[in-house]
Order: C-alpha cells, then sequence, then structure tokens
C-alpha cells in the first residue's frame, strides 16, 4: 500500500507593505491535501491564501504556547511574553490565567501598573 502525497506549492507574505514573498515547497499527506480542498470550497478562497491563513494561524498559536511555557518556567515576564505572542498585555494576562498559570504580581508590580497608566492619562 503506498502513501499518497500531494504537493503544494504557496508563497507567505513576509511584509504587507513590501510585496516580497517567499516560496515555500511542502508535502503534505493525502488526508491534509483533502481538507485543505475542503477549507478551500467552504471558504470560497484560493489554496494560496488558505494554507497562508492556516500557517498564520499555525504560527500564532505556536508563539503563544511558547510564550506561555516561557511565563510557566519564570523565563519571560508577562510584558515579554506578551510581545512574543503578539498580544496586548491585558490578553496576556487572560491567556495566563486560562492556562493556570500564576503570577508573581505583587503590590509593588500593581502600584508600578498604576503609575504608568496615570502617566499616559491625559
Amino acid at each position: 500500500m503506498g502513501f499518497g502525497v500531494t504537493f503544494i506549492w504557496f508563497r507567505i507574505a513576509l511584509f504587507v507593505t513590501v510585496s516580497e514573498v517567499q516560496t515555500v515547497t511542502t508535502r503534505v499527506p493525502e488526508e491534509i491535501f483533502e481538507d485543505i480542498l475542503n477549507i478551500e470550497r467552504e471558504e470560497k478562497a484560493e489554496r494560496a491564501e488558505v494554507i497562508r491563513r492556516l500557517l498564520a494561524d499555525a504560527i500564532k498559536r505556536w508563539k503563544l504556547k511558547r510564550a506561555l511555557d516561557g511565563l510557566r518556567e519564570r523565563k519571560m515576564s508577562l510584558r515579554s511574553a506578551a510581545k512574543y505572542a503578539g498580544l496586548p498585555y491585558v490578553e496576556m494576562l487572560d491567556e495566563a490565567e486560562k492556562a493556570g498559570i500564576t503570577l508573581d504580581y505583587s503590590l509593588r508590580n500593581l502600584q508600578l501598573d498604576l503609575d504608568a497608566v496615570r502617566q499616559k492619562a491625559p
């Protein structure tokens, strides 16, 4: 019994403001290819666009996981984890809570955050 492998050619936009793209070639099992075709039909989108969206979503989830791991292992601060994951500070705080990660957030940290907010207020 042979393995069905389909080649997919697509481009990933690296910079939106600069239309420079890189070509990535990969082999995928037939099952994944069928899933891509189904998404393509349901979304009424071109295959390359479907693959770009799927990759972007997977990369976003991967970065969030790495950021949460960094928080859990105390290798990252909440701010650096938020920056790494590409999330606003408050959203990263929510993600940490969902993941059951306790943060060493002291009264002093709260005071510093409140002072920072006051300085930004008009």
